[in-house]
């Protein structure tokens, strides 16, 4: 009973380990794309945001014996962060929806548009477009 526990707890740990490597090498990446990359602008809004979270909740720990300023922020402060999500989940609908439609159609997808955008003719390895 107790080395199945013990082995439990160290596949645990293994498990936690290898998650917080794969963190970290997700945050070098990241890190090492261009400013204007959609992923890196989305991650690091999410980190703010999770930032703010954390700090929220941090601060809410000193102010609960202050009667007034806890009332005050035991309202405003969800509010807020309510507001701020909810920023987060439209901008990063926003930034997907706007890369989205910049992308080129896939030749496979419809080959039909891809002969007609490139004015092709009938070849014996491009025998899906129509000759013109």
């Amino acid at each position: 009973m107790l080395s199945t526990v013990a082995e439990i707890i160290r596949d645990l740990l293994i498990f936690v380990g290898v998650i917080a490597a794969l963190l970290i090498a997700l945050i070098v990446v990241v890190s090492k794309l261009p400013d204007t990359n959609p992923l890196k602008r989305l991650l690091t809004a999410l980190c703010y945001r999770l930032g703010a979270t954390l700090a929220a909740g941090a601060i809410a720990i000193p102010l609960e014996p202050i009667p007034g300023i806890d009332l005050a922020y035991d309202i405003g402060v969800p509010i807020a962060l309510i507001w701020y999500w909810f920023t987060f989940f439209r901008d990063a609908h926003r930034t997907i929806s706007h890369t989205s439609s910049h992308r080129e159609p896939s030749p496979i997808a419809n080959p039909s548009e891809r002969c007609e955008s490139q004015a092709a003719v009938h070849t014996a390895s491009n025998s899906n477009c129509v000759a013109q």
